[in-house]
């Protein structure tokens, strides 16, 4: 049999080739093979270098880091190889001009140091000029994410998305927490930020045509490093600087601010005079121009006239029944003869556990002599008499 070292270098190529595309434990394989043949490594070196993932060393934390840069300072053109690159808590950045994707693992300190050297070096020497992804792996606190520590990747010449991750939990029983960001795309479902923080975004990334913007949970985090105690972007201050900026562009949006600016409770009433106007309810959407899916909390929706025409889907979270009275619900009934003529689908959720608000908007139906479709276990509405596929569900349904 023969040896893998008697082998032609176009055999070896493409053995490299396969090991080197297949899973972490073919490339550690083939690097394994590497350090038991000299004229192996010098044909799989360059492939191997191609992606290269960095462990922090118990002993020495920059001890890998060293070793890579190094091996680039004996070998530069295996810098012209390296596409990817991944740190581990390391805290130097090597200049690789052919880098395309970061995977950062943070687990000591948020890298604000690092993205503003990374910056720094950009003006002076466009080091990322390749650079298309970079993802965080957020462990050093379980806050939310500063997104402007990161807006600024956008405006690099081939950038096309950040994301991050967090070992946060969305929901309790849930994925974790994410944030994803591209030039077409903002899903920011672990992220605080104030006002001035959101228009930056907003101008940083003018060709939006996805917003959405979750404000989690309080109770799901102990720490704010990150974003420290600004004061939070309002419902309607949001929602004016998106007009000013995409509402000619803007597709999809999804707003949910309960967890933050909840309408029932005490202190929150105090400073609300008139719903119409304060910052805790959402403007006129109507000068979105092309406005298909909307997801929102009906609570601070003050008017149904208030959508825009464009509107397609819509998705009310947040109902207490009690304000689904009859003139509201004949309004969302009437809502594509009157303000959304290319409305296709309603859903509204209820807050309340118990059947009694549900069956009072069942009985507003009967008196509006509007036909409705109830679940086995009647907890779900079904209206189709407005032209369009309106539901509405309790709490346990949703």
């Amino acid at each position: 049999m023969a040896r893998i070292t008697d082998l032609s270098n176009e055999i070896l190529l493409d053995i490299i080739s396969y090991l080197t595309t297949s899973d972490d434990s073919n490339v550690r394989t083939l690097s394994h093979l590497c350090r038991t043949s000299r004229s192996l490594c010098g044909v799989a070196q360059p492939a191997l270098y191609s992606c290269v993932r960095i462990v922090e060393s118990a002993t020495d934390p920059l001890l890998h880091l060293k070793l890579f840069l190094w091996t680039l300072i004996e070998c530069p053109s295996l810098a012209q190889k390296t596409k990817e690159f991944a740190l581990y808590n390391d805290r130097g950045l090597p200049r690789l001009p052919n880098l395309q994707h970061i995977h950062f693992t943070a687990q000591i300190e948020a890298p604000r140091a690092l993205m503003h050297r990374i910056y720094e070096i950009q003006v002076d020497l466009p080091i990322f000029s390749k650079l298309k992804t970079f993802h965080l792996h957020k462990q050093y606190e379980d806050g939310p994410l500063n997104i402007e520590d990161y807006m600024p990747l956008m405006q690099f010449p081939l950038f096309e998305k950040f994301s991050s991750e967090s070992d946060v939990p969305n929901t309790p029983d849930g994925s974790c927490a994410v944030n994803t960001l591209t030039h077409m795309t903002a899903e920011l479902f672990w992220c605080l930020g104030p006002l001035s923080t959101m228009k930056a975004l907003l101008q940083t990334c003018p060709r939006l045509t996805v917003f959405k913007l979750i404000i989690p949970d309080g109770t799901r985090y102990r720490w704010l490093w990150d974003v420290g105690y600004q004061p939070l972007v309002t419902p309607r201050d949001l929602v004016k600087a998106l007009l000013q900026t995409h509402r000619q562009r803007l597709q999809t949006l999804h707003l949910d601010f309960h967890d933050h600016y909840n309408l029932r409770d005490p202190e929150i009433l105090e400073d609300i005079e008139r719903l119409e106007d304060c910052v805790y309810t959402y403007p006129s959407f109507r000068d979105f121009q092309s406005l298909t899916h909307m997801a929102i909390e009906l609570e601070k929706l003050v008017r149904f006239q208030d959508l825009p025409m464009s509107l397609e889907h819509l998705d009310l979270s947040y109902c207490y029944f009690p304000d689904l009275n009859q003139a509201s619900l004949f309004d969302l009934v009437q809502l594509k003869g009157k303000w959304c003529p290319a409305i296709k689908s309603v859903v509204v959720r209820g807050w309340e556990t118990t059947s009694e608000g549900i069956n009072a908007v069942r009985e507003h139906a009967t008196s509006l002599d509007i036909s409705v479709n109830v679940a086995e276990d009647g907890r779900v509405l079904t209206i189709l008499s407005g032209g369009y596929h309106l539901t509405i569900k309790s709490l346990l349904s949703c």
